[in-house]
Parts: C-alpha cells; structure tokens; sequence
C-alpha cells in the first residue's frame, strides 16, 4: 500500500483499520474486501472512541491510533 500523508487520510475502514484518501476509495475497498460481510456495526455495537494519548484525536481503533502517532508525533 502506498504512503498517505496523514493530512490525506479522508477515511478509515471500520472493519480491518485501512485508511484511505476519499471515501470513494474506503467505497471500493469495502466491496472488494468485506463484500458479503455485514458491516461493522451489524457484528458488534460500536466501540468507544479511541484517543491519542499525545494530541486526545478520537478514532474508532487502536490500529487507527497507532498509524496517527507514529505518522504525526514522529520524534
């Protein structure tokens, strides 16, 4: 997968912690991938926010977490 700046990232997959560029390309990966697959919110109730513990930024994963912080507080 090629490198997205963080300032790019548009969207997160719910169901495997992918991020995208737009949400036509979240779209596209979703029926690709997970086609056949009921969406996140079908297979368990949503998970409370996730923060970063450097900048308090919410997401839905600790994965999406992991990404933010070691592409914004690189140090």
């Amino acid at each position: 997968m090629p490198y997205v700046e963080y300032d790019e990232v548009e969207a997160i997959c719910s169901d495997c912690g992918r991020i995208f560029r737009s949400e036509d390309a979240l779209a596209a990966h979703r029926e690709e991938s997970h086609a056949g697959a009921p969406p996140a919110a079908a297979k368990a109730p949503p998970s409370p926010a996730v923060r970063c513990p450097e900048c308090g930024r919410a997401f839905d994963s600790t994965e999406a977490v992991r990404v933010h912080r070691s592409r914004s507080h690189r140090g």
